[in-house]
């Protein structure tokens, strides 16, 4: 019993750690350990899991521990995410976010697809909440929020 109680927890956590683990590739790569912050520049590609961000630069910003603590996506940033179960397509200017808090900033002229529930949202700034739920959508002067979704049949 108890080297099947053992196997289990190291195959969970192994399991754990795949699900964490972020893959970033790019044309150019430098880092600041005294900063502690790390530059992908060039067709710089991070992929975690299922979701995926493409942009002309990353940067990393990590903590005391060497644990990342936020993303910046800039330029040309095109995602697919995944978060509960709902599939996210789209592109924005640039995406900032911050794992320990399950925040998503996505700005300047974001498109927004949920392919899931067949919605599209356009603006200049979107905020996700993935703990509350909770979204904050910006147009701009001369821009206003688009949201397009459909409708259920009232039969």
């Amino acid at each position: 019993m108890k080297k099947t109680t053992t196997l289990f927890f190291l195959s969970f956590f192994i399991f754990q750690l795949n699900a964490d683990q972020v893959d970033i590739q790019a044309d150019y790569f430098h880092a600041d350990d005294i900063t502690k912050v790390a530059y992908f520049e060039g067709n710089a590609i991070i992929k975690q899991g299922e979701n995926e961000f493409k942009a002309s630069k990353v940067i990393v910003f990590f903590n005391k521990k060497k644990k990342a603590v936020k993303y910046k996506a800039k330029g040309n940033v095109s995602f697919h995410l995944i978060e509960k179960g709902i599939i996210y397509e789209g592109k924005a200017g640039k995406i900032i976010y911050a794992p320990n808090d399950s925040k998503y900033h996505f700005l300047g002229d974001v498109v927004l697809n949920d392919l899931t529930n067949n919605r599209k949202i356009v603006a200049q700034s979107i905020s996700l909440d993935l703990k509350t739920g909770l979204a904050e959508i910006k147009g701009g002067e001369k821009k206003p929020v688009h949201f397009r979704f459909e409708i259920e049949d009232r039969k």
